[in-house]
């Protein structure tokens, strides 16, 4: 579904491509029926990955607005729209709350490169090892 969603404005540009979506599209539905999946479930469950990944790059990315503004998530899979706000605590928030816990933590490694373009994969690869590793930490806290 990822690979449609992306490609998909593609379609009509090349006969390659528009092979390569008509396939997704298919194995999409045949994948569906041999799992006995509904498509409203699937597209479910496709819309809070989406939406994972978009919490997921603003904290990667720090991109957490200032001054305690919330940042538009996304749209989850129950079609509603979510908001996450750093407060001047360092905590942050979500709303509407979708989470069972009422407070967790999230960490990640992460390496910074100042670097923006490499040459080859070899030479990204030498880069990511060589940068140093920084602990990036949200807790996260029902309002």
């Amino acid at each position: 579904m990822h690979m449609s969603r992306l490609n998909e404005p593609k379609r009509g540009k090349s006969k390659e491509m528009n092979g390569f979506l008509d396939e997704q599209l298919q194995n999409q539905q045949s994948w569906r029926k041999e799992l006995g999946i509904e498509k409203e479930k699937v597209d479910a469950a496709y819309a809070f990955m989406q939406w994972c990944d978009r919490l997921s790059l603003i904290l990667c990315m720090q991109q957490l607005p200032e001054d305690e503004r919330f940042l538009e998530i996304s749209e989850g899979p129950d079609e509603q729209r979510y908001d996450l706000k750093q407060g001047s605590d360092g905590l942050v928030t979500v709303q509407p709350w979708p989470f069972e816990n009422e407070r967790f933590t999230v960490n990640i490694e992460a390496c910074k490169l100042e670097q923006l373009k490499f040459e080859s994969n070899d030479e990204l690869t030498q880069a990511l090892q060589n940068a140093p590793i920084k602990v990036l930490e949200w807790i996260f806290v029902k309002s």
